[in-house]
């Protein structure tokens, strides 16, 4: 089938832009990818701090509570509440971890992968793109196949966009159509949208970091100021936890206390 693109304005820019976009969203969720396997480990010790200095200081403030209220903080419910508040906080950890150990097991590509991938993916752009050939939308084949192109130039995987241009081609092959003509209204304005948006993915995260990561005295500044961070958590950590000890402390010794006062009480009774 042979795809005629008929549209008031440049469609040459256009189709550039789009795969210019495509593979700037490809390369920034690459640095996120390598930044999170460089400084992850890092972040997520930090968060892990953070949320204990934070569990600690509800336990605190729990029991703080209690006591201005007149009443003896019940260690147990304590627990079970502050357990409970910290519910989203454990859900984001386990997320970041899970993100640090899949950024982990990604394997590299040589460039000579990297030049085939980005041209096979440019060639299915060009058929079967949803802004180049929107009558995709009601082909559920072509559609499953450009999701297939997407997933596999996303994640680097050669194999399965040479897989993908095969089925492309006898899809394509199937629906008979030739000399299919499309129309792109609106061109100029998509145009201008576009090149926002290509602005937008250079000059923010997690594209921008490509800048650190080229950059080894810069990821070695970056290292030792999550260090630093993660030392001050750490010393946070241990004041809160003395702190809560403390409080602990003191209401088990009251507990004795009380425990040692109802006795006397109950033998002296007896004793009259």
């Amino acid at each position: 089938m042979t795809i005629i693109h008929m549209a008031n304005g440049d469609y040459p820019r256009y189709e550039e832009l789009l795969l210019q976009r495509d593979q700037l969203k490809k390369e920034a969720n690459l640095y996120r990818l390598s930044y999170i396997r460089i400084f992850g480990g890092m972040i997520n010790d930090i968060f892990k701090k953070y949320i204990s200095c934070i569990e600690l200081k509800k336990s605190i403030a729990y029991c703080q509570a209690a006591k201005n209220h007149g009443s003896k903080p019940d260690l147990a419910s304590m627990k079970v509440f502050v357990e409970q508040q910290m519910t989203a906080y454990r859900e984001k950890l386990h997320e970041m971890l899970t993100e640090y150990d899949n950024a982990k097991a990604i394997g590299t590509v040589t460039d000579e992968e990297l030049r085939e991938i980005k041209s096979l993916y440019r060639k299915l752009a060009k058929q079967l793109h949803p802004d180049i050939c929107p009558l995709i939308n009601n082909d559920p084949k072509l559609r499953e196949l450009w999701e297939r192109a997407c997933a596999a130039y996303n994640g680097n995987d050669l194999e399965t966009l040479r897989d993908t241009e095969f089925l492309v081609w006898q899809a394509l092959a199937q629906a008979g159509e030739e000399n299919l003509s499309i129309v792109i209204p609106d061109i100029q304005e998509k145009i201008i949208r576009l090149e926002r948006q290509i602005y937008e993915i250079k000059t923010t995260e997690p594209y921008i970091h490509k800048f650190l990561l080229e950059n080894e005295f810069d990821v070695a500044k970056k290292m030792q100021s999550l260090k630093k961070q993660l030392e001050k958590y750490a010393e946070y950590e241990k004041q809160l936890t003395q702190k809560l000890n403390e409080i602990k402390k003191e209401v088990s010794e009251n507990e004795r206390n009380d425990q040692n006062g109802n006795g006397s009480d109950s033998g002296g009774g007896k004793s009259e």
